[in-house]
């Protein structure tokens, strides 16, 4: 049995790893604690030893460093984490309201094969 400093939680969470030239790799964080996270990546994707990933659907993202890689995962130590921002809220316009005798009063169509 391992034992280990901090505990760590299993989860199950789709990420994106960024590497310093803008690329992103796909991956899953399979556990994770407050020093260290195991990703699940292809074998066949090589990393540097410093990237950062993002959780999709949270609003941080970590700055790593790989400790270890067996097969599909790698063991990484959190350096920093960092609160992403919040989008601007879009504005919507307020309705404009109808002037008041349009509301109150149907008005009938013609019909362009009626006779004029």
């Amino acid at each position: 049995m391992i034992t280990r400093a901090e505990e760590r939680r299993e989860t199950n969470w789709i990420a994106m790893i960024r590497l310093a030239d803008g690329t992103e790799i796909p991956c899953t964080v399979k556990d994770v604690s407050k020093s260290g996270a195991r990703l699940g990546v292809p074998s066949k994707i090589e990393l540097p030893d410093h990237f950062k990933f993002k959780v999709l659907g949270r609003d941080f993202v970590c700055a790593v460093k790989v400790a270890w890689r067996r097969g599909e995962y790698v063991g990484v130590t959190i350096e920093q984490v960092g609160k992403l921002k919040q989008p601007a809220a879009k504005e919507t316009p307020e309705p404009t309201a109808a002037p008041p005798e349009a509301s109150n009063t149907i008005q009938a169509r013609r019909s362009r094969f009626a006779e004029r």
